[in-house]
């Protein structure tokens, strides 16, 4: 992943059909793991990583509305604590990952009902392997601010705006 450059496109993680279905993190984790291989990767694909879903285009269904897509991004956010450091705060990525991680109800159509209390759960995981980051590779404390004053407002827009 060397190759991308951070000023140039985002990261963008493709996860199939066939991969949710078979339940295959383990080819997903492998490709998030080369984002922190190194000191240098992890600073460079910081906030840069888009996740996408493929394969669902021709279901009627919003990907929160899938049970299938739900239990999937709630083993990947078990097994890779970092998404907080990586996850593109620009796009519906975050959005989509704790509507997935934190709905209680889904309704249909998209729309989902959160549960505050994993909500607040999910922040403070996003927060601590964010903070694991930040120590493990000593990146300064003013860009792990900025990073998470980032996460908190995108989550406060999404409360704001019920979604």
């Amino acid at each position: 992943m060397s190759s991308l450059r951070h000023d140039l496109q985002p990261v963008i993680l493709m996860v199939s059909r066939a991969a949710v279905e078979r339940d295959d993190l383990a080819s997903v984790l492998g490709r998030l793991k080369l984002l922190s291989a190194t000191r240098e990767d992890a600073w460079l694909y910081r906030g840069q990583l888009s996740i996408m879903f493929e394969g669902y285009e021709d279901d009627p269904r919003e990907l929160v509305d899938l049970p299938e897509v739900r239990r999937f991004v709630t083993r990947m956010h078990a097994a890779w604590p970092y998404w907080a450091f990586f996850m593109n705060q620009l796009d519906s990525t975050i959005s989509l990952w704790l509507a997935c991680l934190c709905g209680k109800v889904f309704p249909g159509s998209g729309r989902v009902e959160m549960d505050i209390e994993r909500l607040r759960d999910m922040l403070r995981s996003g927060f601590d392997g964010m903070n694991a980051l930040f120590e493990k590779h000593g990146f300064s404390e003013d860009a792990l601010r900025v990073q998470s004053e980032g996460l908190a407002r995108l989550v406060g827009e999404m409360a704001n705006t019920g979604g």
